[in-house]
């Protein structure tokens, strides 16, 4: 059975980080973190366990967009869960000494996330209000809790039944009863494994048809907020995990919802295939050459959508296996990575990258019938964003001419790829990654480089998020380019633009934490 809220707040340090984050101190936030994990003796689940319970009530918004000036723009809200799912798949990339690092950091981000609604109106503080140049005051009042706590529903009928109304609730936008039917259905452990693997295909073909000329999008965020509240169900338990679903799952029925290009993918495999594409991930087992993995990249930096979903049609009847083209269309969102040059761009190619990822991270995880569709929905969410920002060249291997690296030991090569990237130098950070990459030296030296890099960045859980995807798709890759996963994730972190004062809780590491 799931523990209630009221079950979980019970624990003293419910009320001691619920004061935290209201008044705002990320700093007194964090060190509540690491006294439950250093001093008590508490597991980091029991730990993520209270922080998600205090937090969860003042992260919702009543929608994804708003209206300003007569003009649309975009709300997300789910960044603090984004990290807290993120630290704890990062941390056996990093030494011994800093593993506690990115938990601190992203438990460091939570009073930043607060009521994003009222952020952006300059209403409330934190980060969103601060990327948009605003200096508000902590108002007398808290943030406001948009969406209220929900008891469980548990309706009669076969789990198959269920999940479906589930699924009809969350698509129709009906927050209140998506989340009760969840709760009710989590609560029975023998239906868990579906009730995952249903919100995770829900988070991935909620995607629209182009961001191109768009100031609402939904980037993908559905997929990768769907990803993290079940990533850290399964880390804390789900018995434990209450907050973590107050703070993701009535948000995947929040509005706007996009699912037309979806319909699009499956009109298309309706028609390619005898049963709907549903048994390909059984029948094809076909590989792509390196030869045809280089075309398909190709295509999707230069190629229109019509030809891209043909191409990968094509390839579906010619027997190729869904990973082995999913593995390559994850090489072409890291594509749009190394090929952006513009620091505020780079969320064009982070957000393809990362949703590509969750997509492949379902399709390893899980025998869901219906995973060739959202083959089309990653290869146009890349193409997409290729077309939009122009990325129709590769710029690296010029840049890499402009550095002399020969003769630079494994060693100095990661302490220049450290220094590089902590001084936002986009050409320099990539070129060094690759030579690193060329001499064939240990890639777990440069991996754990990286990963600490990462952790030294606060209040952005971007930063730490597409170490670990890259990470995860380098590790699990099939093609012959899978290096380039690698160069994207330096490149990324270097060029991303970075917070004002994004180096406290590092230095508070560093100075308290570290040997404590």
């Amino acid at each position: 059975m799931l523990m209630s809220r009221e079950a979980i707040c019970k624990d003293k340090f419910v009320d001691q980080f619920t004061d935290a984050i209201l008044q705002h101190d990320q700093s007194r936030t964090a060190d509540l973190f690491f006294r439950m994990v250093r001093r008590e003796d508490r597991s980091v689940g029991d730990a993520l366990s209270v922080v998600t319970a205090a937090e969860a009530p003042f992260v919702q918004v009543p929608n994804h967009i708003n209206v300003r000036d007569g003009q649309i723009t975009l709300i997300n809200n789910d960044h603090t869960i984004l990290g807290l799912r993120t630290s704890t798949v990062l941390t056996p990339y990093l030494p011994e000494s800093h593993r506690l690092l990115p938990l601190l950091q992203s438990v460091w981000y939570v009073p930043a996330g607060l009521d994003i609604w009222n952020q952006l109106l300059g209403k409330y503080p934190g980060r969103y209000a601060m990327m948009k140049g605003m200096n508000v005051p902590l108002p007398d009042h808290g943030p406001v809790v948009w969406n209220e706590e929900q008891a469980p529903i548990i309706e009669s009928g076969s789990v198959e039944e269920r999940l479906h109304a589930h699924m009809i609730a969350t698509m129709s936008g009906d927050v209140r009863r998506s989340y009760g039917l969840f709760l009710g259905l989590a609560a029975d452990e023998a239906i868990r494994p579906k009730l995952r693997d249903q919100l995770l295909f829900l988070g991935l073909i909620d995607l629209q048809d182009t961001t191109m000329g768009r100031k609402a999008r939904n980037t993908g965020h559905k997929a990768l907020r769907a990803r993290a509240v079940v990533d850290l169900a399964d880390f804390i338990g789900w018995e434990r995990s209450h907050g973590v679903f107050y703070t993701g799952v009535p948000d995947m029925a929040v509005g706007p919802l996009y699912y037309s290009l979806y319909d699009a993918a499956c009109v298309v495999v309706t028609e390619a295939f005898p049963d709907a594409g549903k048994s390909l991930k059984q029948t094809n087992t076909g590989k792509l050459s390196p030869a045809e993995v280089e075309d398909l990249v190709r295509l999707l930096m230069e190629a229109d959508g019509q030809t891209v979903w043909d191409t990968v049609t094509a390839h579906l009847r010619a027997g190729v296996s869904i990973r082995s083209l999913a593995d390559t269309i994850q090489i072409g969102a890291a594509e749009l990575i190394l090929r952006t040059t513009v620091p505020r761009k780079f969320t064009e190619g982070q957000h393809p990258f990362d949703y590509c990822n969750t997509a492949n991270y379902w399709m390893r995880g899980s025998d869901n019938p219906y995973q060739a569709r959202i083959l089309y929905l990653m290869a146009s969410f890349v193409n997409d964003a290729a077309r939009a920002n122009k990325l129709f060249s590769s710029l690296i291997e010029q840049e890499f001419a402009g550095f002399d690296l020969a003769g630079h030991s494994d060693t100095k090569l990661l302490h220049d790829q450290d220094e590089a990237i902590m001084a936002f130098d986009i050409g320099r950070s990539t070129a060094v990654a690759n030579a690193y990459l060329q001499s064939g030296a240990d890639r777990t030296r440069l991996l754990e480089t990286i990963a600490v890099t990462a952790c030294k960045f606060q209040d952005d859980p971007h930063n730490q998020k597409i170490s670990h995807s890259t990470f995860e798709e380098y590790q699990h890759n099939t093609t012959h380019l899978r290096d380039r996963l690698l160069l994207a994730s330096v490149r990324l972190l270097a060029g991303w633009p970075k917070m004002p004062g994004d180096r406290e809780c590092y230095a508070r590491f560093t100075r308290e934490w570290i040997n404590n």
